[in-house]
């Protein structure tokens, strides 16, 4: 049977026309409507509405994952997840945040529409301590709870189709785009009326600040690290006007605002909670440890020496594929606020060669049971456990470990592309097709969710009910959001 990388391989000719499409819709449109592109710093622009909100937010969660190369590193997105989550609970809205990691060394961030968070694996890099990245999101969720996107950028459906404007947003705020080079010719005027259009104002990135760090501070973090970290960049720009970070370029830094936003720090006052550990570190590891063009991780500069010690060597050990690092087992057993060494220890046994005994696997097997537990929303922990179990031809086991799992994830992507890779291990087609379908729901890619749907119904054995069900069931799902949609469409 076919993997079920090869299903996919099959709409990257897809996928590419359907780019090609996009750019030359921007093409027309910007030849046709430059002029009539809305001019997103009128003072009497309203809000757009949720569902517009919810429809841009899915076309640009699309573009995110078809058109630029995301950071799919598990412990590193659940760290920034859990990060991100934290301080969004702090904001009293209701929103749907997600937030993702951008494999770029460029130091930048943004906030999309619908509640999108993004984060540069630069600026993870470029952090001192985890007060800076936090400030960093939190100034992000900022712009999201003060509709500054919505504020600046008022969509109708005159103004072309919401695929093509969620991909030339995605462009911009990633910073693909410079309308002084050759895509300017490709996006023409819409591509650069956008980019000014999007561009944070120093109104907007005041008050971002202000809520910002209101939300370091109710989250227990140094209300003071937002100013320090924007600072210490502007201050390392300005020795090299050449190389001055892209966020500084896109979150405009004035002397003004670093003395606004160490007031705004000042006022708040002490904070009595104590803050948890930081894992910071042990993430810079991952990202070092992945990307080879980087210098290793130094431990010996760090107050916890002796576990990030071992958690680099880990790391070193787990890339060359020959043993288990012996202090992985002995922190892995102990409390954990992120399960970083579990995961390692996990990964581990996966990638050696080394035999697993059924003694060892027993007591791996109450680890995991005992860690999902106390992590049940953190995705890394089935995920690399059901990864060891098919390499260990216990392919149903593993089936049966993440979709137990599935209820208790908010990002299920990456489980259901696992689920379905699993199934297709099994040669079970219509569900490898139906978990195909989910992962491309979970990124609003409707289309290919539809034709997986199709394909799943397709080759279904008629005697499978459960399954059946659950076809039923998410189809009607699907129909019910594209009705929506029309429904908009047509008001």
């Amino acid at each position: 049977m076919t993997s079920c990388r090869s299903y996919k391989s099959k709409f990257r000719n897809r996928l590419f026309i359907d780019c090609a499409l996009i750019f030359s819709a921007m093409l027309y449109f910007s030849n046709s409507q430059a002029n009539n592109l809305p001019d997103l710093g009128s003072p009497d622009l309203v809000e757009y509405d949720k569902q517009t909100e919810q429809q841009l937010g899915r076309a640009f969660n699309t573009a995110l994952h078809t058109q630029y190369q995301l950071f799919n590193d598990l412990e590193t997105n659940a760290y920034i997840r859990e990060l991100g989550h934290k301080l969004a609970s702090f904001t009293g809205d209701n929103r749907n945040y997600r937030f993702y990691i951008i494999n770029d060394s460029s130091i930048n961030a943004f906030a999309g529409p619908d509640g999108i968070i993004g984060i540069h694996t630069g600026l993870i890099e470029a952090t001192e301590t985890e007060d800076e990245l936090a400030a960093v999101i939190a100034h992000e969720i900022s712009h999201v709870t003060q509709n500054h996107l919505s504020r600046r950028y008022e969509y109708s459906a005159t103004n072309g189709n919401i695929n093509s404007i969620a991909s030339v947003i995605a462009a911009i705020l990633i910073g693909m785009y410079d309308p002084s080079a050759g895509m300017a010719t490709l996006m023409g005027g819409m591509g650069y009326n956008l980019q000014q259009q999007l561009k944070n104002s120093r109104m907007h990135e005041s008050e971002a600040d202000s809520i910002g760090i209101e939300l370091l501070y109710k989250a227990g973090y140094n209300p003071h690290a937002m100013g320090d970290f924007f600072g210490r960049l502007s201050k390392a720009s300005q020795l090299d006007t050449f190389k001055a970070p892209e966020i500084l370029r896109t979150h405009p830094v004035s002397e003004h605002r670093l003395a606004e936003a160490e007031n705004r720090a000042q006022n708040l006052g002490k904070q009595n909670h104590l803050k948890p550990e930081s894992y910071l570190n042990f993430i810079k590891m991952r990202l070092r440890a992945l990307e080879s063009t980087q210098a290793p991780f130094d431990s010996k500069t760090t107050s916890s020496a002796d576990k990030e010690a071992c958690y680099n060597q880990a790391l070193k050990l787990i890339e060359s594929g020959k043993t288990v690092a012996k202090c992985l087992a002995e922190y892995a057993n102990k409390t954990e606020n992120l399960p970083v060494f579990t995961t390692a220890l996990v990964e581990s046994y996966t990638k050696n060669d080394t035999d697993l005994s059924a003694e060892k696997l027993e007591k791996l097997n109450k680890l995991i049971e005992f860690k999902l537990e106390l992590h049940p929303n953190n995705p890394s922990i089935p995920l690399r456990y059901s990864r060891l179990l098919a390499k260990l031809g216990k392919t149903q086991q593993g089936i049966d470990l993440l979709e137990k799992a599935e209820k208790n994830l908010k990002y299920r992507y990456e489980l259901y592309n696992e689920l379905a890779e699993l199934y297709s291990k099994k040669q079970k087609e219509s569900y490898v097709y139906i978990y195909l379908a989910k992962a491309n729901f979970e990124i609003g890619n409707i289309d290919r969710s539809e034709y997986f749907l199709k394909r799943s119904k397709e080759t279904l054995n008629k005697n499978s009910n459960k399954l059946k069900q659950e076809i039923f069931i998410f189809e009607d799902k699907i129909s019910k959001l594209l009705k929506n949609n029309d429904k908009k469409e047509n008001n």
